[in-house]
């Protein structure tokens, strides 16, 4: 499905190789439009790998955190990167709110299920076919990387797309509603996978049931002493050469 419209190419001032276009695309199922960004470094030339990102739940596409990691694997490494909102997030809200209560948001919003869970997913798979006709996205190399809210509906989103070939996930488990679809579609998941958890968590035991549900014969447990995710600077690197690993093996950067 073609972008509905794409901007001018918009170079971002402090990082010069950096090139972003914000998208938007229509869900002709839903009826609405949703937002999105597409960056890639203006020093790759030809195809490449296409990353995509989702963010947590109390964030939007453009947080620091998730825009620091897009820098390096895009600016550094030559992926196509990718992000949207989430479903009460970034461009698809009226006003402002504080992180708390996006979380608030977010948590009710999952319980309520198929409000949210089935329009995400088919958004993301509507943005994976869009991006996949642009002229500098390699179709046959393509990650998803996610946390929390990015688990939640990512773990379908990958189980249902094909074209997926390497995942990272993390801080979530079978414990919370819905966990019957989520390791339905766990249980789908053969690509290597990456799975990330704070070990002080005291929901660790159902984050490893749902890491132990993939059927990837490649997939690995990490912990992280730091809360965020984003602050274990080590294990940000570990995350950067498992998509180097997995989706870059057949170019030279």
């Amino acid at each position: 499905m073609p972008f509905q419209t794409i901007s001018t190419p918009i170079v971002y001032s402090l990082k010069p190789r950096i090139i972003a276009r914000e998208f938007t695309i229509l869900n002709e199922h839903e009826k609405k439009d949703f937002s999105g960004t597409v960056w890639h470094s203006r020093a790759s030339s030809g195809v490449r790998p296409l990353l995509l990102l989702a963010h947590q739940e109390d964030e939007d596409r453009q947080s620091p955190d998730l825009m620091d990691f897009m820098s390096l694997m895009c600016g550094k490494y030559g992926f196509v990167v990718a992000a949207i909102d989430g479903p009460m997030h970034g461009a698809r809200r009226v006003g402002t709110v504080d992180q708390s209560m996006m979380k608030h948001e977010f948590d009710q919003a999952w319980i309520d299920g198929e409000e949210t869970i089935t329009p995400m997913v088919m958004d993301w798979k509507i943005t994976v076919d869009a991006l996949c006709e642009l002229a500098e996205v390699d179709a046959r190399h393509i990650g998803y990387f996610g946390l929390s809210m990015g688990t939640a509906y990512g773990i379908e989103v990958v189980a249902t797309d094909m074209r997926i070939g390497a995942a990272i996930f993390g801080q979530w488990g079978s414990h919370y509603a819905h966990h019957e679809r989520v390791l339905k579609n766990a249980k789908r998941i053969n690509c290597p996978v990456d799975f990330y958890a704070f070990e002080k968590d005291p929901n660790l035991i159902h984050q490893k049931t749902l890491l132990d549900t993939f059927r990837s014969e490649e997939k690995k447990w990490i912990t992280y002493s730091k809360r965020s995710f984003f602050s274990n600077k080590k294990h940000v690197e570990m995350a950067k050469d498992f998509f180097v690993l997995h989706l870059l093996d057949n170019y030279l950067y």
